[in-house]
């Protein structure tokens, strides 16, 4: 179980991730204990949270993107909005920026009950599952799935609505490489505390967003 380890920071619409480690799934498979179970739905939830959060990031930079263009006077943080929201009604939100990708919008709405699914009744109906290990190894395969499909979705929803958002933003390779540079020196100083591979981690996931974004 030493691969189910994920970390992700946020910083205000610049967040950065740590995946776990998907590459070899059947390596999970072995300990069907209910520690692993807990631990797989741990993970297939921080997924859907994750997921959850670039929802608020695509939906807020847009927001942004809209008022600078409006010249508008943004009266209260985008993000704070955001986060009040339910996950229903983000996905609702961001019906209209789905319209050209179906498949991104069917695959979210399954996201969502299954969100949901895992939230409410997924302990419930396999109650009698969690006693033996035959039944642990099954909820569990239901969660490696589930965390996958979480992953899956907000990679793509990161790649294609979340990269055009944050572009328009103005978020450019050089702006990037001047918010690391500062943070750098920061930790040089001693006035920020965040492991160097992290703020790599931040710079590089940055970079790939504004790579992946279509051309205008």
């Amino acid at each position: 179980m030493d691969d189910l380890y994920v970390v992700r920071f946020g910083l205000p619409g610049l967040p950065f991730q740590k995946s776990d480690d998907l590459s070899h799934p059947g390596e999970e498979d072995e300990e069907t204990d209910p520690k692993a179970t807990f631990a797989h739905f741990g993970l297939a939830f921080y997924r859907a949270a994750v997921l959850e959060h670039e929802l608020v990031n695509v939906l807020a930079t847009t927001r942004l993107v809209v008022a600078r263009q409006d010249a508008e006077r943004m009266l209260s943080d985008p993000w704070d909005d955001k986060f009040k929201a339910t996950m229903g009604s983000l996905v609702k939100q961001l019906g209209p920026k789905l319209q050209a990708d179906p498949d991104l919008a069917a695959d979210l709405t399954k996201a969502l009950r299954l969100r949901n699914h895992l939230a409410h009744a997924f302990w419930r109906e396999r109650a009698e599952d969690f006693c033996s290990n035959e039944g642990r190894a099954r909820m569990i395969d239901f969660l490696i799935e589930a965390r996958q499909l979480f992953q899956d979705v907000d990679e793509r929803l990161t790649s294609t609505i979340g990269a055009a958002a944050i572009t328009e933003w103005g978020v450019t390779p050089e702006v990037v490489e001047a918010w690391y540079q500062d943070k750098l020196q920061k930790i040089e100083r001693g006035e920020l505390h965040l492991p160097l591979e992290d703020v790599e981690s931040a710079r590089q996931s940055l970079l790939n967003r504004i790579e992946s974004s279509p051309p205008d």
